[in-house]
């Protein structure tokens, strides 16, 4: 039995596409939602270091994905379903693959299959994949 889902989402299409499918999921299943967001600040060195620089940035960062929260959120409620939203830091392969399992105990995690960051998909591989071979939970990829 199902009785509680994530669903990461990172503002990509294939992440509207995962909340699309874990609210129809979710009816089925009589589940609660918690929609996740992982945040990656930058590693500032000391030559760039300027610090109110560095903190109108993490804002930026942080209003952005709260805003992208609150609109799965809001399709989350508009399916009358109860949901949370939980903003994470740090390398999102990591995080949802151990942090979240751990900390919000999900029957399966939800995630788009591909999402925003090109740059990080070529260079260290994609996050779902990660996530699907690591994570302390059942995972489901949507297209």
């Amino acid at each position: 039995m199902i009785s509680r889902i994530v669903i990461a989402i990172d503002g990509s299409e294939a992440a509207k596409r995962a909340v699309d499918f874990g609210v129809e999921l979710a009816k089925k299943m009589d589940a609660k939602i918690d929609i996740v967001t992982v945040i990656q600040y930058p590693t500032i060195t000391y030559y760039d270091s300027d610090q109110s620089f560095y903190d109108s940035l993490m804002k930026r960062m942080t209003d952005s994905a709260s805003a992208k929260l609150d609109e799965a959120a809001a399709v989350v409620k508009d399916a009358e379903i109860a949901v949370d939203t939980h903003v994470f830091q740090g390398d999102a392969r990591f995080v949802l693959a151990d942090q979240v399992p751990e900390q919000l105990n999900p029957d399966l995690l939800v995630l788009g299959k591909t999402g925003t960051n090109i740059v990080m998909r070529v260079f260290m591989g994609s996050t779902a994949r990660y996530v699907s071979e690591h994570a302390d939970a059942s995972v489901l990829l949507v297209k």
